[in-house]
């Protein structure tokens, strides 16, 4: 398995409050000494357990989790360990191997004291070596540029221990993995959402379009509008430009955009290799068009997207962590149900640190921690409550809201609900552990949290209301069984439900609705007046 959670210690041991279910090998109690590859600390305890990455030490302080590959171990009970280099390969799309992954390894052997030295590279494939503090090779890593869809087959077929992939699995990819005895990718598991993308609409600086709505996007790319003057340009023809159809870009475009529209993408299209030569080809062209990764946008110009109903939103970082810009998307790291190599272990949990991170972020890809926006900067809200005419919403209503919502701010983290549901998706149970550890890690004094419960408008406006009341209250008790304490805190926990009357997306489309069915996060002040 992949997901382990190990927590920090000084000098890079690592700990924990307890002992991991999961655990692959039980020892008979017997005192061992652990100490720090540098001779610097050592720690003495019972070997509980050792599953061929950390060691579970019973001491004085609890069971402490410590990191095997950062120590070494003296004692009759410590466990043979095979020190012989362990080989992997990494596959995935070109973006995220050559953006993120080469990056995220040399920051993750620099955390753990090593080096990382690329020893082949040819064509699509770079091959790295990781060594750790006494210069000895504990890891040789292939990566495989070789596309989202070649990825996933890559694992299912043995040939790569984690497919790296810009859109989810498909049904027929689940049904190839238990076919083939590999699990469920869909799994806590076996599935990491890493960073956050966007696809977006591209021309170049020269074209004065600044927006496009999604139906006039399906069309171009269908090919039934041909002429920019049909979509507030000059009159001239449009050059489109696409990925391939089994790219991850073009198979989330076509679940978001064509397939809601009904049609299917023109074969006049000029196909490109990647995103990143996409936007390039676009940006030189003043009548071309095309969808790309936000990530490989370069000197293109991004236009915003309008929804049916006119409500028209921007890709910015807060719209695609909060997902209400509407054709964001996860970007998703997927392996087997075999115990995956040690090292590859330590590197997906390093994966998840600020450190690697800010190498999402600085490849341009969004990254996954928590940002705030003030009630100021969330004017979308407002303007929507009046741009849609399928909404029950009051003068009192949106007035309620506003003095709930005056002096807060909101939290990226959005929680979302399949249609009718108060169930929480597979991301989500990810941000109730980082909202769990942002209110555990910071000094929040004379504050609240409010979790406000929104609908989509299908159903009348007072079962709205009383769903997004039940869809708040469930997130805060999820918080609380994350996070017990926070029920005894000083920090006041509240959940609200507004029903339908804030939407962010248009309800016409199941995208849209999709959006609008969340709770929100918000911090707001609590002044205590003065006697």
């Amino acid at each position: 398995m992949i997901k382990q959670s190990v927590l920090r210690w000084p000098a890079k041991l690592a700990l924990g409050a307890g002992v991991s279910l999961s655990l692959a090998t039980t020892l008979a109690a017997q005192d061992v000494t652990l100490s720090s590859l540098d001779g610097e600390l050592t720690l003495r305890g019972e070997l509980l357990s050792y599953d061929g990455s950390v060691y579970v030490l019973g001491t004085v302080f609890g069971a402490l989790e410590v990191d095997a590959f950062l120590v070494s171990c003296e004692g009759d009970a410590c466990p043979d360990i095979d020190t012989t280099a362990e080989r992997f390969t990494i596959a995935g799309a070109a973006g995220l191997i050559d953006g993120v992954f080469g990056d995220v390894i040399t920051a993750f052997s620099a955390e753990v004291g090593g080096a990382a030295t690329v020893t082949d590279q040819s064509g699509d494939t770079t091959v790295i070596s990781l060594l750790d503090e006494t210069n000895r090779e504990t890891a040789t890593i292939t990566l495989a540029a070789v596309g989202s869809t070649q990825a996933i087959a890559d694992v299912i077929a043995d040939a790569a221990a984690l497919g790296v992939s810009t859109r989810a699995v498909s049904t027929n990819e689940v049904n190839a993995f238990a076919d083939a005895g590999k699990g469920d990718p869909t799994s806590d598991a076996q599935q990491t959402i890493f960073a956050l993308d966007a696809l977006v609409a591209i021309t170049s600086l020269s074209n004065p379009v600044r927006a496009i709505s999604e139906s006039d996007l399906a069309r171009i790319f269908a090919g039934e509008v041909t002429n920019w003057a049909d979509v507030g340009g000059p009159s001239a023809q449009i050059n489109v430009y696409g990925r391939s159809n089994d790219s991850g870009t073009a198979v989330v475009f076509n679940e978001l955009v064509m397939e809601p529209a009904g049609l299917r993408t023109a074969d006049t299209i000029l196909r490109t290799e990647t995103d990143a030569a996409l936007a390039e080809a676009v940006a030189s062209d003043p009548l071309g068009i095309g969808v790309t990764s936000l990530a490989d946008a370069g000197d293109a110009k991004i236009l915003a997207v309008r929804g049916v109903c006119g409500i028209q939103v921007q890709a910015t970082p807060f719209t695609i962590k909060t997902e209400e810009y509407p054709l964001s998307r996860r970007l998703y790291a997927y392996s087997d149900d075999k115990t995956a190599p040690a090292q590859l272990t330590r590197l997906m949990q390093f994966l998840e640190t600020p450190a690697a991170q800010a190498v999402v972020r600085d490849a341009g890809y969004v990254d996954l921690g928590i940002s705030f926006q003030s009630n100021t900067e969330q004017g979308l809200r407002y303007l929507a409550s009046i741009l849609t005419d399928d909404v029950e919403v009051s003068l009192r209503q949106l007035r309620d809201m506003t003095q709930s919502l005056t002096a807060a701010d909101r939290s990226s983290i959005t929680f979302r609900f399949a249609l009718g549901s108060s169930l929480l998706d597979a991301r989500a149970q990810d941000d109730i552990l980082r909202l769990a550890n942002l209110i555990a890690t910071s000094d929040i004094t004379n504050k609240e949290l409010l979790l406000i419960g929104y609908t989509d408008s299908i159903g009348d406006g007072a079962s709205n209301l009383a769903l997004s009341q039940q869809r708040a209250e469930e997130v805060r008790q999820a918080l609380f069984a994350a996070a017990p304490s926070l029920a005894s805190d000083a920090l006041p926990v509240r959940a609200v439900g507004f029903g339908e009357i804030s939407p962010l997306s248009c309800n016409e489309t199941a995208n849209g609705r999709r959006i609008n069915r969340r709770v929100e996060v918000w911090l707001r002040d609590v002044v205590t007046e003065s006697r």
